[in-house]
């Protein structure tokens, strides 16, 4: 090892010796003493460090054997060593130098070693972090640059100091708490601000009477108190006390711990829901130490890695050459150029007389900022171009996120004949291959040479990926099949020296332009305010014309005082000119009313999709989101985890905001893993993104909650072999023989005595552990996909219900939209809880956990309205309004719980007609809407959303807005066209939870609109989402928006019969419809 110490003056010169040590040569090396030279790169620090070493140091054979490219650069920061890893880091701009001159220090040590050798521990430790995401982070065959070694190691600083922030008492506990307020329906619920609490201890148990707003370190100092003699039957020994405990869920992996009142945690208020006795457990707390993180070999990166100088720093102006190290991308006045090698076709189109052309883009998100293409050629299977294509756009335009869409594209040079237009369409041309190169690089780097980069081949529109061709066509990675997909090989133009994009000016003359400039701006005249605030209040599918933008732009500093502006203004901003880029990083650092302002989630999320791929837009973004608690992290953690794709690096604040938040919530860090790596498996196209984010986070998750994931995924692969196994035996059939359910249990069977885990983690719900298979209780579901029925015993012995947890697993579909929409539900409910309005939804329990593999809960003592109806008449039951009746009077003897059910009943039919007619979720039959025992309507299957509905014969499937057919109307009291007082109240509900709605119209197009990328087949454009504005009747007044609704309610009674004819139909033919009931 050799340490060099580096000396700064005043004049910021460097100079470097090596330390006077045994062995070691003390002459000093002074190469460096003036400004410029603070511009050389670690690569070259690396390599005359190691010359000096191999010169002055003892040790001459052991670094002349070890080139540079095996050594490494260390410092010590704060007692950590932190490694200077970037080979192309301008030297001035590292965090060690600022670090040190703010300590004032003359030396600054940095030490040269040999790289180090992974151990075996840690090569297994990287095989099982690998085997847990899917895909191996390790494998850098399918990269052109080293961008995902890069933010594995940059990704390590954010990881450690979250960790260094962790409590671990609260981290390994994890409480679910809410910041909301208690809505008022719960607060009905409670006595006088107290609650009951029954606490369990051993075999025994104490109901003691709390406050709401009591802590639970209150509750157990009262419970200890109030059972003070009570002690030895409690089975609690003197010597310990109420600090020694803590208190959980009966039956689950939920905490109630920490400062927060009882009324915050979410336990506690989804009993109140239920009407449910609250039962907890006294019990030791969990020992911190398993959430131990293993220790990382690697050296801590220095925080400033990849960070570009200013202007000034990198420009060659007033430089003579020897200090000229870097070339600043703002003194590039030259056009962008590419040059077109060729192409290189695995397979030609089975076409004759085929042309092929190159079409070249410059995207910065979806601005088009320039385009170009190629002379048309001949279609072969090698294609030369060899010609340069210029850009109307100069180098020193080109933003940071800037990529270059390369698309081949084909066409018929006879275009007479009918076979052309059968293959090529009506456009006379088609889209074959399409790849995208970053013209900027993660390190700011202007890329620079040749590049062959394996193109991604556009799908058939028969093919399922076809439906996220959207988001893959953003994609900056190449295509790892290198050996059948196209090849493109381009030449960019080449420097003697690295192009750096600069992060800002720092010159007086440039602040002081630009201060010049932002005074210059005029208040906005009365007459265009009103103009202004109608831009300002469309909603976000509404486009933007040419002089909204130009409107916007000029007054700038007035969208900047209002935040609802921020997105429109910002789609407006020309990202292909360096000025007014400029301008707006200046307008967003003093965004002081975006700071001051209340959170609007739906403003923030809009600036994180894929319309915004500035950083800094990205990043004030994401600092809003920061003061989301938990249990709203949570809530729109599906968009989130989407969002990524939208960004144009690996690393990125979005990034970093998901890895923290996992990493200090156990419960964020299950849903996040679980994202994850369902994205891994789905997606080719961001498999490298999602998977070093994944590996990021499992670095720090602890080994708890490794094992327990190591469980789930050994269980979800077990479950998914035995899935096809049972398809490949009756792969035709719709019916489900006995010998079919006989060779399932006998399956399992074998399974569960070799190689199942003993208990595991449910992936939808991670506070429930499910144990054992109850394997005379699994059958393989009628369907075609051939889903599995399964119980588990529950694992937990402090489990107050005998129930099985119920789980049907899946192979074939895709969940992702099911997912979605379930989601939307909870957003939806928590809408209409802030306006006192609780409608008694139930969104089970549903997640993806692979490619078209997944879990859905069974929900307890549930049914299906065609069970209900099939098992009294059979077929005809569809016609007679009184069954549903007579089955909710018999499963509620007690006339009090039958008026309750009624109640529960109208309330969830009107959150569920509400909610199915503004997500517009079709193919409504009576197998898919179903009933718990306690009168709790709910619906399931979500395959056709956004008014994409079924149809025969061209003719749609769907004669209502929504289902309120007449034997619901029965339950209500009401038939025909009579009223009830129950049926009144059905349409006050509806009509409150139907304007809460419009309310919160753009965040719900908001998050539908960042799940456009997803590839769910029903949600492919901007035209789907149209479907939410209509109906919810944008731009219309509250009376008339109250009014359609009563009118869509009225056509739902008048056609009710229809529906009951379709129900007829679908229980006649015994149609499945692709939907697994849940019933037994």
């Amino acid at each position: 090892m050799s340490d060099t110490p580096c000396r700064t003056n005043s004049m910021y010169s460097y100079r470097s010796s090596v330390l006077d040590r045994p062995g070691v040569n003390k002459s000093c090396w002074d190469p460096l003493s003036n400004v410029a030279h603070w511009l050389f790169y670690r690569l070259q620090v690396k390599a005359q460090v190691w010359l000096k070493a191999v010169t002055l140091n003892l040790s001459f054979d052991f670094y002349q054997r070890l080139s540079p490219d095996h050594c490494i650069l260390l410092y010590q920061k704060k007692g950590t060593v932190c490694e200077i890893y970037d080979k192309h880091q301008v030297f001035q701009t590292l965090d060690c130098i600022r670090y040190w001159r703010a300590l004032k220090k003359d030396v600054g040590r940095i030490q040269l070693v040999p790289c180090p050798q992974p151990s075996d521990e840690s090569l297994q430790y990287q095989r099982d972090l690998n085997y847990l995401i899917g895909y191996d982070v390790t494998d850098v065959s399918n990269v052109h640059d080293d961008e995902l070694e890069f933010t594995r190691r940059k990704l390590l600083t954010p990881r450690r100091i979250e960790l260094l922030d962790r409590d671990p008492r609260l981290y390994s506990m994890d409480p679910w708490v809410t910041c909301k307020p208690l809505p008022k329906h719960l607060l009905s619920k409670v006595n006088n601000g107290h609650i009951l609490l029954v606490i369990h201890m051993s075999t025994a148990s104490q109901t003691i009477k709390v406050s709401i707003n009591d802590t639970p370190s209150q509750v157990l100092m009262s419970f200890f108190t109030k059972t003070a003699n009570k002690r030895a039957l409690l089975g609690i020994p003197d010597n310990i006390s109420e600090s020694d405990f803590v208190l959980r869920v009966c039956g689950r992996e939920e905490y109630l711990y920490g400062e927060r009142p009882l009324q915050n945690f979410n336990w506690i208020r989804q009993c109140l829901k239920n009407g449910e006795e609250i039962h907890l457990v006294l019990t030791a707390p969990p020992d911190p130490a398993m959430d131990l993180v293993q220790r990382e070999d690697w050296a801590q990166v220095d925080d400033c890695t990849g960070v570009a100088g200013t202007h000034e720093q990198l420009t060659i102006e007033e430089k003579d050459h020897e200090r000229v190290f870097t070339i600043s991308m703002w003194d590039c006045n030259r056009k962008f150029r590419v040059k077109v090698l060729g192409i290189d076709i695995p397979a030609l189109p089975k076409v004759p007389e085929l042309i092929v052309f190159i079409e070249a883009s410059i995207f910065h998100g979806q601005q088009l900022l320039a385009q170009e293409r190629t002379t048309s050629k001949s279609f072969s299977e090698e294609v030369l171009w060899n010609c340069w294509l210029e850009f109307n756009i100069k180098i020193k335009d080109l933003p940071k996120g800037a990529r270059l869409n390369l698309q081949v594209i084909c066409g018929k040079q006879h275009f007479g004949s009918a076979s052309s237009s059968t293959f090529l369409g009506k456009n006379k041309s088609r889209l074959l291959y399409y790849v995208n190169l970053l013209l900027v690089d993660h390190r700011s780097l202007l890329r620079q040479g040749e590049f062959i980069l394996h193109m991604w081949k556009m799908p058939e529109k028969s093919d399922e990926s076809s439906s996220s061709i959207n988001a893959d066509k953003l994609t900056s990675a190449t295509n790892p099949d290198k050996a059948s997909s196209m090849a493109v090989v381009i030449l960019l133009d080449k420097y003697c020296y690295p192009v750096v994009l600069p992060k800002s000016r720092e010159s007086v003359s440039a602040a002081k332009e630009a201060e010049g400039c932002d005074r210059g701006q005029r208040e906005m005249p009365n007459h265009l305010k009103k103009q202004f605030e109608a831009i300002v209040g469309t909603d976000p599918l509404h486009p933007l014309s040419p002089e909204d933008k130009e409107l916007l732009w000029h007054f700038r500093h007035e969208c900047m005082r209002d935040p609802r502006a921020y997105p429109k203004l910002l789609s407006s901003v020309r990202w292909g000119k360096q000025e007014d880029v400029l301008a707006t990083h200046r307008l967003l650092e003093r965004s002081s009313a975006w700071d001051s302002s209340g959170l609007d989630v739906g403003l923030a999320m809009q600036l994180l999709d894929c319309h915004y791929s500035d950083a800094q837009v990205r990043s004030i973004a994401v600092r809003k989101l920061e003061t989301l608690d938990d249990d709203d992290v949570l809530r729109y953690l599906l968009q989130l985890v989407q969002a990524v794709k939208f960004e144009p690096y690996h690393d990125s604040a979005l990034v970093r905001f998901l890895l923290k938040r996992a990493l200090r919530s156990k419960r964020i860090g299950h849903f996040l893993f679980w994202f994850l790596r369902s994205e891994i498996a789905q997606s080719k196209h961001y498999q490298q993104r999602y998977a070093v984010l994944l590996e990021a986070y499992l670095r720090g998750c602890g080994g708890d909650l490794l094992t327990d994931f190591q469980k789930q995924v050994e269980m979800t692969e077990a479950l998914q072999k035995v899935t096809r196994e049972m398809k490949a035996t009756s792969a035709d059939k719709y019916d489900v023989t006995a010998q079919v359910v006989f060779l399932l249990r006998q399956k399992l069977e074998t399974l569960q005595s070799t190689g199942l885990p003993q208990s595991f983690r449910v992936p939808y719900d991670p506070g429930l552990k499910a144990g054992a298979l109850l394997i005379e209780q699994c059958k393989v579901m009628a369907s075609k996909k051939k889903p599995l029925w399964l119980q588990f015993r529950r694992a937990d012995p402090t489990s107050r219900s005998k129930d099985p947890i119920g789980i049907i697993f899946k192979d074939g579909d895709d969940l992702r939209q099911d997912m979605l929409i379930l989601q939307i539900l909870l957003i939806m409910e928590s809408i209409w809880e802030a306006e006192s309005l609780d409608l008694c939804l139930l969104p089970y329990g549903c997640i993806s956990t692979g490619n078209k593999i997944g879990m859905i809960e069974i929900v307890k003592d549930a049914t299906t309205i065609a069970n209900i109806q099939q098992s009294v008449v059979g077929s005809t039951g569809a016609f007679k309004d009184e069954i549903l009746h007579q089955w909710l009077r018999e499963k509620c003897v007690r006339e009090d719980k039958f008026q309750q059910a009624v109640e529960r009943f109208l309330l969830s039919c009107g959150g569920y007609c509400v909610a199915t007619y503004v997500l517009g979720i079709g193919d409504r039959h009576n197998d898919n809407i179903m009933i718990t025992e306690s009168g709790n309507l709910f619906h399931i299957d979500f395959g056709h959303i956004l008014g994409n509905y079924k149809s025969f014969m061209g003719i749609s499937k769907e004669w209502v807005p929504f289902v309120l057919t007449p034997d619901f109307l029965f339950v209500m009291g009401t038939s025909g066209k009579k009223s009830s007082p129950h049926f009144q109240k059905f349409q006050d509900v509806c009509v409150k939870a139907y304007l809460a709605l419009r309310h919160h119209t753009n965040l719900l197009i908001i998050l539908f609109s960042m799940m456009l990328m997803t590839g769910m087949p029903q949600l492919t454009s901007k035209e789907d989402i149209e479907y939410i504005r209509e109906a919810l009747t944008v731009g219309r007044s509250e009376d008339e928006a109250q009014r359609h609704l009563l009118d869509q309610i009225e056509i739902c009674r008048e056609k009710g019969w229809m529906v009951q004819i379709n129900w007829f139909v679908h229980l006649v033919l015994g149609i499945k419809q692709g939907v697994e009931k849940q019933s037994t």
